[in-house]
């Protein structure tokens, strides 16, 4: 398996996306341009439509029956979302949270149901229908892994995740608070709190803060996440 191969089949079992359609840039001349600081809900009943992400993160989050907020996906730049929801008109409650200030472009709303689109656009049609495929596949492996995984498990591949988002740096800042943290994975606070300390007790970290994560053994890292890279 190479290098960039693994890579990715790493991002995904992070529940990251990144530079799946970056074909889509050609045709950005049909999009509107919009740009949201840090911390910016898009509110995408407002603004209905695909997204294609130019620079920033985004996270996909949906609520369950009871209101709890789970992470369904990490959007990085070269990505497009919201696609499903604008083929399908299906309305699940969610939300997209922009991680970092963002740059956006946003298709209209009819764009996919127009086959003069499609018969000049083939090859964007394909790219798409794989990139949904990707993610669809993605969202089956989180579900699968919901309530059957120990927390240290999801602490470790968002720690990851951070690792990857900081080129590769072991000192970083995480950005969000323990609390923000724990809302983002499903789980309480003091169940965080402890999968904190397990790894510290492991000697894999050695602080975990809103301003800085330390990591002191990235190989027990990856371990500890279970990625099956050689799958």
């Amino acid at each position: 398996m190479g290098a960039s191969t693994t890579q990715d089949k790493e991002l995904a079992q992070l529940g990251h996306v990144s530079n799946l359609n970056r074909e889509w840039e050609e045709v950005l001349h049909f999009a509107t341009k919009r740009q949201y600081p840090k911390g910016t809900t898009i509110a995408y009943k407002k603004g209905a439509g695909m997204y294609y992400l130019a620079s920033g993160m985004v996270t996909i989050s949906y609520f369950s029956s009871c209101g709890r907020e789970r992470l369904a996906l990490c959007i990085n730049p070269g990505c497009l979302f919201n696609e499903a929801r604008t083929v399908s008109g299906y309305e699940p409650v969610g939300r997209f949270l922009c991680i970092t200030d963002t740059t956006l472009y946003r298709f209209p709303l009819d764009l996919l149901a127009s086959q003069d689109f499609i018969r000049t656009y083939p090859h964007l049609i394909t790219n798409l229908m794989r990139s949904m495929g990707m993610k669809m596949l993605i969202h089956y492996t989180f579900l699968a892994s919901m309530g059957t995984e120990e927390p240290v498990i999801h602490l470790s591949r968002f720690i990851l995740s951070l690792f990857r988002k900081h080129q590769l740096q072991k000192n970083f800042p995480c950005g969000m608070t323990q609390q923000e943290v724990a809302n983002l994975l499903g789980i309480h606070r003091a169940t965080l709190a402890r999968a904190i300390v397990e790894l510290k007790e492991k000697n894999i970290i050695t602080k975990f803060t809103r301003n800085e994560v330390c990591i002191n053994n990235i190989d027990d890292l990856r371990n500890m996440a279970d990625l099956e890279l050689d799958a």
